[in-house]
């Protein structure tokens, strides 16, 4: 296992990479990729998967786009109108401050030519303790909840979040909108959560096999539960040259706050 210190190290260098790009690529298929894509290693183990079929007929895209500026993560709708993401695809670095929650777009259907749904941010809450400033010594707090202006999370749709974190070598999936496929939902669909770790304020986050590169920050980590899909983690960093990355748990803080959404 690699120390603490080398996995916040490769966490530090995928985050800075992750979710900001003037231009996407637009390549549908699995085997064509830009070269050291972040969390994918020698062989893509992604596949394509239906945005309307379950469980990830949760799972959207989140994004802010200008003129000239664009970018964009995956979040999943865990309440009618409450989505989850990383924290830190909400932060501007540009300007230093977090996106208005206005000018937040979230599409869930999405397959490039469409979508089933469409709705905009009205408040967002980021996790206790984040710093997008020292985000290495924060990980473990890289969520937000972005409350939408109106309800997309039909009974179907929502996915309960897992109440205590998965152990080591459970089986998981993680499916997102990445930026070398940004019009279709790729996920890897067999993997396995390798370690649990803590931040430098001590909260615990996950190290994973799943590949997934740049644009799958908050995407779920999904496991089956009683036959039933919930989220066990989000995403929010990729493995530098190596198929895998790292997502935070989901713990009592983000809990307390969905059951008052």
């Amino acid at each position: 296992m690699r120390s603490f210190a080398a996995v916040i190290a490769l966490t530090a260098l995928a985050l800075l990479a992750s979710g900001t790009w003037a231009q996407e690529a637009t390549s549908s298929r699995a085997d064509i990729r830009a070269p050291s894509q972040p969390g994918i290693g020698v062989h893509d183990t992604r596949v394509r998967v239906d945005p309307d079929a379950a469980p990830w007929r949760a799972i959207g895209k989140i994004q802010v786009a200008s003129v000239n500026f664009r970018t964009g993560c995956t979040a999943t709708l865990v309440g009618q109108s409450t989505v989850v993401t990383a924290a830190h695809c909400l932060f501007n670095r540009r300007t230093r401050r977090y996106f208005p929650p206005e000018s937040l777009h979230f599409l869930i259907g999405y397959n490039g030519n469409g979508y089933a749904g469409h709705a905009t941010g009205v408040s967002m809450k980021v996790g206790e303790g984040y710093d997008p400033v020292r985000s290495k010594e924060t990980i473990g707090s890289d969520w937000a909840l972005v409350s939408l202006d109106k309800k997309l999370g039909s009974a179907n749709r929502i996915l309960p979040t897992l109440n205590e974190p998965p152990g080591n070598g459970e089986s998981v999936m993680l499916g997102g909108y990445q930026q070398d496929h940004p019009l279709i939902l790729m996920a890897d669909t067999r993997c396995r959560i390798g370690a649990r770790l803590v931040d430098g304020s001590g909260r615990l986050f996950l190290r994973h096999s799943c590949a997934g590169t740049r644009g799958v920050s908050g995407a779920p980590l999904l496991i089956n539960r009683g036959d039933r899909w919930h989220v066990a983690a989000i995403g929010v960093a990729a493995e530098v040259d190596l198929a895998g990355g790292v997502a935070i748990v989901l713990n009592e803080t983000i809990q307390g706050a969905l059951a008052h959404q």
